[in-house]
């Protein structure tokens, strides 16, 4: 085995090497957080693997042994699940060569009608989990995985909790501060409607909002100069308290940094997600697939690479940059060249976009 296993506390590192029996690791990664990812060859399935540590909190989190019977076609497939002692466990998946989302939107962005797609199956994999009474808890890009083509699937299951007869679970245990709903903060519970609102961040950051990952980035200028002159730990309390209260007061999702093709019955769901009262929001992951199915129709199909695209079903609609102006163009099927619509003179790109569209 070539991997380093000293960084690993003792008890995962013993229960690694009883792993490698039939597991040839390869290396660790840190990107799971949250505790320990490792990957690696199973011999026995004959395929790349990842395995999980992450504490459990001895029924805090669901038994890790039923996380292996989940069958959806939108939840990564849970080979084996199993818990240490009281207070760790693991569980062990296919490894998805094409990475996560955080990945995809890396390398590129999403129109609408693509974001509209990508978040459809992540929720069908949320609403399938619902039914079995499980609620994610830690929904967000890197948790969701792509498997091949554009199919997406939600793994990560290491906050998963089981919901009460009342519909909720009580949660002592956090999980990733920007995707925490507000009630989860005030009241340490769970509900479905704390699912869909990560569904919803999810859905704007597709979409092409801005939700900054470094803490240091959500201060301002006075905020930021108190967090500079302190250190460690109490630096990462100062960030997260003013976090938590931009989450608190519904300002996570700045609605404003949208793109302007985005159009606003999109907007409107994401904002619906958000909505600090859980009881504003859609009722469950189903109620927000079936009003994203009803409105997918009336989507403008913009594709966005070096330029915003707008595909129909006869013709193509872009709009290019030409120095301090904007540009409409268009192609019609059996043509191989863009025309310029020189009628159209817009004078930003938002009026640009509008400009298309109503061609």
């Amino acid at each position: 085995m070539s991997v380093d296993l000293s960084v690993l506390p003792e008890k995962i590192r013993t229960k690694v090497e009883n792993l490698a029996q039939y597991i040839e690791f390869e290396r660790i990664i840190e990107k799971g957080g949250n505790g320990y990812v490792l990957v690696g060859n199973n011999t026995v399935l004959r395929r790349q693997v990842a395995v999980k540590f992450y504490y459990w909190g001895n029924g805090d989190h669901a038994e890790p042994a039923l996380l292996a019977r989940l069958e959806c076609d939108n939840v990564l497939k849970v080979h084996h699940a199993e818990s240490i002692d009281a207070e760790d466990a693991f569980f062990m998946t296919p490894f998805c060569e094409h990475g996560d989302l955080d990945d995809a939107m890396a390398t590129r962005k999403f129109g609408p009608v693509e974001a509209v797609e990508v978040i459809t199956q992540v929720a069908a994999g949320v609403s399938y989990l619902h039914g079995k009474s499980y609620l994610h808890r830690d929904l967000k890009p890197s948790n969701v995985f792509c498997v091949g083509g554009n199919h997406f699937v939600i793994g990560d299951f290491g906050s998963v909790v089981a919901q009460n007869d009342q519909g909720y679970a009580e949660t002592k245990t956090r999980h990733s501060l920007l995707y925490r709903p507000p009630e989860e903060l005030a009241e340490h519970r769970s509900y479905k409607q704390g699912d869909v609102y990560q569904l919803g961040l999810v859905l704007f950051q597709l979409l092409g909002g801005k939700l900054p990952y470094e803490e240091a980035e959500w201060l301002n200028t006075k905020e930021l100069t108190k967090y500079r002159a302190l250190d460690g730990v109490e630096r990462q309390l100062f960030a997260t308290a003013i976090i938590e209260k931009k989450i608190a007061k519904g300002k996570i999702a700045d609605l404003s940094t949208l793109p302007c093709w985005v159009p606003s019955n999109l907007v409107s769901v994401v904002r619906r997600c958000a909505q600090t009262n859980r009881e504003k929001r859609f009722e469950s992951a189903a109620a927000l697939i079936a009003k994203l199915n009803n409105m997918r129709g009336d989507l403008p199909n913009w594709w966005i690479g070096d330029y915003p695209i707008l595909h129909r079903d006869r013709k193509k609609i872009r709009v290019v940059e030409v120095g301090d102006r904007y540009v409409i163009e268009k192609m019609v099927n059996g043509a191989n060249a863009w025309r310029t619509e020189r009628q159209l003179k817009p004078l930003s790109l938002e009026e640009a976009i509008q400009m298309a569209e109503g061609l």
